[in-house]
Parts: structure tokens; C-alpha cells; sequence
């Protein structure tokens, strides 16, 4: 079959040669429609951080074409995308696909039933090749315990950062939302899917707009780095809450009097359940959300090599989610 092949530091290998999958009885071999690059994804092109050789992409839709034996409620032809389910890093047997096992990047992919998905009639497999970012959302905001009416910040402008942006103005209707992001291009996105505000992250002109519109009462880092955690911490309103979905690497700095005396509560959050999984399906279905507003480029899988080096390139980026079409 045709597979992307991670084999090293920034070097994919495009292959039309790899072996097929072989469904075990609790499986399905999906064929691939679209696969998603992830930002995961991105950081193990760069540092190699899984063993290799591997097919990465845990961002997949496509079409059921082969069912394990002890399967009896997916059918042939069936529309379905695969989603690792809030992987538990601590046990023996880690089976995330795409990144312990071969993911999406190729023609077939093997899929555990219990990480399959059906893709509502109404959305398109393109379409659904945005859901798991959007189940990042679901389940940030839910954690978050935002009620209605709030005043919000999302720091990071990029794909999951603009995910949490129309959740949010859909789910929550808060009383303004803005975004913290260098990226000109994501910050006029950003706009244009309905963000109040769009800033740099330059303070004077970030603290102006909540003198006028008062601080906000939850932010969400989807950066995740130690100037995106100390700016939450020094923009939220005292009692406000900050959520934590951009990962975190090595140790940061925290200043600890200040989270005392503004009274901050900080939460994390890692990856998604069937809950959140299920919520993102649902709110596509309710045709919520144009998931072309996200799918800025759509990559043929020969040219994958190119598409990760997209991410590496310095100056502007110009671009919110790329999919690999297979």
C-alpha cells in the first residue's frame, strides 16, 4: 500500500510498497480518506520523539473495507474516523495509533473497535478530519467549567486555539472573546471567525482593551510555553480560571505569590474522551462549525515531506490546518 513513513529527524519516506495491514478480531481496516497533521506530530518530526520506523497521522477519516470477526455493528462502506481515546501513558501496552503504532499517513490503517468512530451522514469525511481537534476543545471547555457569558481569552491562534474559539462562541455565547497570537495570518482568521479582538502578544495593547472591557475571567493557553503561561497569569481577573491544553515541555517558572493573591485556579488537560469525542461528532452534525474556515490546505500524501517542512519555515505562517489526502 501507499504509506508516509516517519524514518528519522525531519525525513519522511513516501513508500508505495508497504505491507497491508491485518485486521486482528477486534479491528477494522479503514481506508483513508484524509489524514490531519497535528502539531504532535510536527514536534516528532523535529525531535524524534517515538521509535521509529512509524506512520504517524492520528487524525484520520475514510471507509470501513475490512471487519474483525467479534464485530458486529460497523458494516462494509460504513463512513468513520479513528481517535485514540484519552491514552493512559502509564500502562504496558500503549496502542495509541500513530503514535505507537502505525497511524493514518498511508492507504489502510488498522483500527481497535473501540477507537473507531461513525461520521454523522450529514458531514463529510474533510470534514470530519476536524473532529478530533474539536474533541480537544469539547473536553477544554468542559474542564474549564466556563459558564455562560464570560469574558474570555485564548491564547494561541492556531489550529486548536481557533477550535476552542468557535466551541466556545457557540457553546458559552460569552461576553467578548479574544485571541493572543503573533501570526498575523491566524489573528485575521481569528477575526473572521468571530473573535472580538485579535492581538500580538504585546501587553500595553492587550491591558487597554480590558481596561475598557474588563479582564478576562478564563483563559485558555493553547500556546504552551513558559510566556504564554506567565502572560494568563498576569491578564486573568483575580478569581479567574486558566486552562492549560498547549503541552507543556521541561519545567517553567511560576510566580507563586501571584496565583495566591489573585486566587487563580489553573487546570490541565490532556487529550479527550468518548464524551468530548462524541459532543465534537454532535456539533458537527449540528453543522455548527464550516470546516473549510479550518482547512486552510489540503496536501497529496506524496508530498508530505513538504507539508511538515511548511511548519519549520520561518516568518508568517499562512495557514491554520493542513490535510493530507490519501
Amino acid at each position: 500500500m501507499k504509506a508516509a513513513v516517519f524514518e528519522d529527524v525531519k525525513k519522511i519516506l513516501y513508500r508505495e510498497d508497504y505491507p497491508d495491514p491485518i485486521p486482528g478480531d477486534n479491528d477494522v481496516i479503514l481506508k483513508v480518506h484524509y489524514c490531519g497533521i497535528c502539531g504532535s506530530d510536527v514536534t516528532n518530526f523535529k525531535f524524534k520523539m517515538y521509535q521509529v520506523p512509524l506512520i504517524m497521522g492520528h487524525e484520520f477519516t475514510g471507509e470501513v473495507v475490512e471487519i474483525g470477526t467479534n464485530i458486529d455493528d460497523v458494516k462494509i462502506g460504513d463512513k468513520a474516523c479513528g481517535i485514540n481515546v484519552k491514552l493512559d501513558l502509564s500502562k504496558k501496552k500503549l496502542d495509541g495509533m500513530g503514535i505507537f503504532k502505525d497511524g493514518g499517513f498511508a492507504e489502510f490503517v488498522k483500527v481497535p473497535r473501540k477507537y473507531l468512530f461513525h461520521i454523522p451522514n450529514n458531514v463529510s469525511t474533510k470534514e470530519a478530519l476536524m473532529v478530533e481537534s474539536f474533541a480537544n476543545a469539547a473536553r477544554g471547555v468542559r474542564l474549564s467549567k466556563i459558564d455562560q457569558n464570560e469574558k474570555v481569552v485564548i491564547i494561541g491562534g492556531g489550529n486548536i486555539g481557533l477550535c476552542f474559539l468557535k466551541y466556545i462562541l457557540n457553546e458559552k455565547s460569552p461576553k467578548y472573546i479574544v485571541i493572543v497570537e503573533p501570526h498575523e495570518y491566524l489573528r485575521n482568521m481569528a477575526k473572521k471567525m468571530g473573535a472580538s479582538e485579535a492581538f500580538p502578544p504585546n501587553k500595553s495593547k492587550i491591558k487597554k482593551y480590558f481596561k475598557e472591557n474588563g479582564s478576562p475571567t478564563f483563559i485558555f493557553d493553547c500556546a504552551g510555553n513558559e510566556k504564554s503561561i506567565l502572560l494568563a497569569i498576569d491578564l486573568v481577573e483575580r478569581g479567574g480560571t486558566i486552562l492549560l491544553e498547549g503541552v507543556y515541555k521541561g519545567s517553567v517558572a511560576f510566580p507563586m505569590f501571584l496565583i495566591n493573591s489573585k486566587e487563580v485556579t489553573i487546570t490541565g488537560v490532556l487529550g479527550h474522551d468518548y464524551e468530548d469525542i462524541n459532543l465534537a461528532l454532535n456539533f458537527f452534525s449540528q453543522k455548527n462549525v464550516d470546516a473549510n474556515e479550518h482547512i486552510t490546505q489540503i496536501v497529496p500524501l506524496n508530498e508530505i515531506q513538504n507539508a511538515f517542512e511548511k511548519f519549520l519555515e520561518p516568518g508568517e505562517r499562512k495557514f491554520v490546518k493542513i490535510g493530507i489526502k490519501i
